[in-house]
């Protein structure tokens, strides 16, 4: 069964590296690199969801991040390396301050730090007109062609989904599934829960920052809505919840679902697209909840079980 996993996840990622060379102009072009952006967020966010069982509604602060970072580096005269390494840097060093802020919450106050984060940068990128083009948003020139911007972000893909397995196999990953279990036995038996959670949260934002950057490279232009968006957040937190498989082929599979499933809801059911979007949000948290309360539910039983023999 580990075989077959490990071949279907190499054939999916190897699908998609050479797609992204071949695919690179018209619809499919864009498709393709949607796809690996959609997996770059859903695997980062995977990371701290499966590790420490937090769901983040503004993960996309991250992305937004990054890509108006790039804009302004790009409109103030760098050209594509340089402004690369700046905007990894300042994104780097924005992630850690958000990390840090939010490293000591737990599940639901996370989600909603999370979800106030969001708001607060989209606001922001909406009042610095000067800088980020205000509600209108930020355009920037061509920097960089579009087989060279699906490569890299094929590239981000895959380092990403690298960074998901190693981390999950190290003692840092081990020390994430303890301190989701209870936090207070882990900081008894001497597990740093704060660095790990801090280390985990790093790891999940700065793939998310980059996968801004390369959007921003291909299409010229980030808004508001789009760089901090939560539409995108809740597709990276569905792609990485809907298909119930263990580590990253969980999120990947996903993301090639719901992609496609958006693609199809966004061009033939115009005016009604956020309702079914929804309604495939609520199946999924609905299946997943109903799983998780069987588990459980056979837990009990079995421990019941024991107890009277």
């Amino acid at each position: 069964m580990k075989i077959g996993r490990i071949s279907f996840l190499t054939v999916i990622l190897s699908a998609l590296v050479a797609s992204a060379a071949y695919f690179s102009e018209g619809y499919l072009g864009i498709f393709i690199f949607s796809l690996l952006i959609n997996g770059i967020m859903a695997v980062s966010f995977d990371i701290p969801g499966r590790s420490l069982g937090l769901i983040s509604l503004g993960h996309a602060t991250f992305y937004g991040m990054g890509a108006y970072c790039f804009g302004i580096s790009i409109s103030q005269g760098f050209t594509f390396y340089p402004a690369l390494i700046l905007s990894a840097l300042v994104s780097v060093a924005g992630a850690l301050v958000i990390t840090l802020l939010l490293a000591g919450l737990n599940h639901g106050y996370y989600s909603l730090a999370t979800l106030g984060i969001l708001i607060i940068f989209q606001r922001l990128s909406e009042t610095l007109e000067s800088f980020t083009g205000g509600s209108a948003g930020l355009y920037i020139p061509e920097t960089l062609s579009n087989l060279h911007c699906n490569l890299l972000a094929a590239c981000l893909l895959l380092a990403t989904a690298g960074c998901h397995v190693l981390y999950s196999r190290s003692r840092w990953g081990l020390y994430s599934k303890e301190t989701e279990a209870s936090e207070e036995a882990a900081e008894a038996i001497g597990i740093p829960t704060r660095k790990v959670k801090t280390l985990c949260l790093m790891m999940s934002a700065i793939p998310a920052s980059m996968a801004g950057l390369l959007y921003l490279a291909r299409t010229s232009y980030v808004s508001p809505a789009s760089g901090f968006s939560l539409t995108l957040s809740i597709t990276a937190l569905l792609a990485s919840r809907i298909v119930p498989a263990r580590g990253i082929l969980g999120p990947l599979a996903g993301v090639l679902l719901i992609t496609v499933a958006e693609e199809v809801i966004w061009t033939k059911f115009e005016g009604f697209n956020h309702a079914l979007f929804g309604l495939i949000l609520l199946g999924a948290a609905w299946y997943q909840g109903l799983e998780s309360s069987e588990a459980g539910f056979n837990f009990i039983k079995k421990r019941f079980r024991a107890g009277e023999k």
